[in-house]
């Protein structure tokens, strides 16, 4: 706590989120001499969704519009999240994934831009919910996807092993990003990041700190997150815990 103190007591207000997270759990992971504190909670969600892997698919492939289930699913996924400090229930969050209307619905914009695209780079966010991005993209049948995990540990956020773990290795190119923020700072990233990112003529960015990392950004990117805090709904223009397909 003091060392998070003095971090704070002197720190730029100015900076994103992601930024400021970045320092916290740099100073935290320095102070428990621990380079992944989240590393055995991570494994565990990514096998807790791989067991509901199969009802999740059967959901999608019998729905009307498998599209909108699975996009919808990767969204309720995104509750998976322990840096906000709030407790959740994924099972009710994934049921309720399957009647919920979208805050913000670019949707079937992302489905045109998904069949028009050649490149299409996936930022994914947590463990878990990998499990869920997996489904989508299985789903899009997009010929050529690139899939960024972060490039070190940071808080329950995915790691390459999480990537392999739930099986996207098979069905895209998976990459990391090079950096160890809860967010995507592209002055952070590494140069294979940064090509791919600058090459991709379509990018969808999972969670709330890639978007407080790329919402300024001008490119051709669709942002799939829930809401979960007051600022970041504000900003959206909608209420926290919302499901939200905004296009950049």
């Amino acid at each position: 706590m003091r060392a998070l103190l003095r971090y704070l007591s002197t720190m730029d207000f100015g900076q994103s989120p992601p930024q400021i997270g970045q320092e916290m759990h740099r100073i935290i992971r320095s102070v428990l001499n621990d380079p992944d504190p989240y590393r055995n909670i991570k494994r565990q969600f990514n096998q807790l969704l791989l067991e509901h892997y199969a009802e999740l698919k059967k959901w999608v492939d019998h729905a009307d519009d498998p599209f909108q289930m699975a996009l919808r699913l990767v969204i309720a996924g995104n509750v998976i999240d322990f840096g906000p400090n709030q407790p959740f229930d994924i099972r009710q969050t994934l049921e309720r994934a399957r009647t919920i209307m979208l805050a913000i619905d670019d949707s079937e914009a992302l489905r045109r831009a998904i069949s028009q695209s050649h490149l299409l780079l996936y930022l994914g966010d947590n463990a878990g919910e990998i499990v869920m991005d997996r489904i989508f993209l299985e789903t899009i049948g997009h010929r050529n996807v690139y899939f960024a995990v972060r490039g070190a540990p940071i808080l329950n956020d995915a790691l390459l092993d999480d990537a392999k773990m739930v099986g996207i290795d098979n069905i895209a190119h998976v990459i990391t990003n090079g950096d160890d923020a809860p967010g995507t700072i592209l002055d952070n990233t590494s140069p294979e990041f940064r090509r791919i990112f600058d090459e991709a003529d379509l990018i969808i960015s999972k969670g709330q700190g890639n978007y407080e990392g790329l919402c300024c950004v001008h490119k051709n990117i669709f942002f799939l997150l829930m809401t979960k805090c007051d600022l970041v709904a504000d900003h959206l223009g909608v209420k926290k815990g919302e499901f939200v397909v905004k296009q950049g």
